[in-house]
């Protein structure tokens, strides 16, 4: 069966970075905290309010989160140069190239049925951005998802209503959370230390070092906590979507 699909309008992609950006806030300690996105904002800006990678990476995240295929020559030219650059401009080059599924109906029991397409759509994005749907159900738990699949969860039902998540319930293991801490606290005190040509500043130097492989490491493991109120389950998103309650 083939998908109908529409284009994206400028302010709709604005708004899944916005709210992006609102989730990111609750997981992401280096973010900047309370920022506005808006069209006037600076690719600069973005980046440093995000923490974003620089354009000889950040286009491919921009081709995988929108399923485009733009080379990075075409990217920089969106890009930069960043303090010139705005987010209008880029999403008006996204909305003129990316497609937004039109979700209608699908028949269920006999039945026409919203709830199962929206559903259906979910899992297929899912798919496209090479996570295994087989065994993912309406009754998932959407922490569950989100600790063993890491953000792309969030962002992928931002695409399909960026209105829907509140922000998350975050808290960090605690390897990333010692692990950043000292990392922050033992680099300030290292760069005093040199400033000063201590002989401590080797060890305070090798301290931080490894506070930041502990925040490395404690990055790529299973969150503390990931959940949403009043948001449990996959169906719970889905109900969401279609109701707006």
């Amino acid at each position: 069966m083939t998908t109908a699909t529409t284009k994206y309008q400028p302010k709709e992609i604005l708004e899944i970075i916005q709210a992006n950006y609102k989730q990111q806030q609750q997981y992401d300690d280096i973010v900047l905290k309370n920022q506005e996105l808006n069209f006037d904002t600076t690719i600069l800006e973005w980046r440093d309010i995000c923490d974003l990678l620089e354009t000889n990476q950040l286009w491919q995240y921009l081709n995988f989160s929108f399923e485009l295929d733009f080379d990075y020559k075409t990217w920089k030219t969106i890009l930069e140069s960043e303090d010139n650059k705005t987010l209008k401009e880029l999403c008006e080059f996204i909305s003129l190239n990316a497609e937004k599924e039109i979700i209608k109906p699908i028949k269920l029991f006999g039945q026409e049925c919203q709830t199962a397409a929206i559903f259906r759509t979910f899992t297929n994005k899912l798919k496209n951005k090479g996570i295994d749907t087989s065994e993912i159900r309406p009754s998932s738990k959407l922490e569950t998802l989100i600790t063993k699949y890491g953000t792309v969860i969030i962002e992928e039902i931002n695409h399909l209503d960026p209105t829907v998540l509140p922000p998350i319930n975050y808290k960090t293991n605690w390897i990333y959370k010692w692990g950043l801490r000292t990392f922050m606290t033992l680099l300030l005190i290292t760069i005093i230390l040199g400033l000063l040509k201590s002989n401590l500043a080797w060890t305070t130097g090798i301290i931080a070092f490894i506070g930041y492989l502990m925040t490395w490491i404690g990055a790529k493991l299973k969150p503390k906590q990931a959940n949403f109120e009043d948001l449990e389950t996959v169906a719970d998103v889905v109900r969401k979507i279609k109701y707006g309650t």
